[in-house]
């Protein structure tokens, strides 16, 4: 999707916004809120934990 397209999307959506959303704000609903992410563990059954403590920062640096 380009800019150009969320341009023509949001264009579209100030003259005719979408039903979900205009009941919601109608009734007060208020998602859920989001639970909280587990913290890496060099345990985890998946592998990824261990590599995210080796590289808490992200950058995986040569040498």
């Amino acid at each position: 999707m380009t800019i150009w397209d969320v341009e023509r999307i949001f264009a579209y959506w100030r003259g005719s916004p979408p039903t979900h959303e205009l009941v919601a704000a109608y009734l007060g609903y208020k998602p859920p809120p989001e639970p909280a992410a587990a913290a890496p563990s060099a345990d985890d059954p998946s592998g990824i934990g261990s590599m995210i403590m080796r590289f808490p920062d992200g950058a995986v640096k040569a040498g």
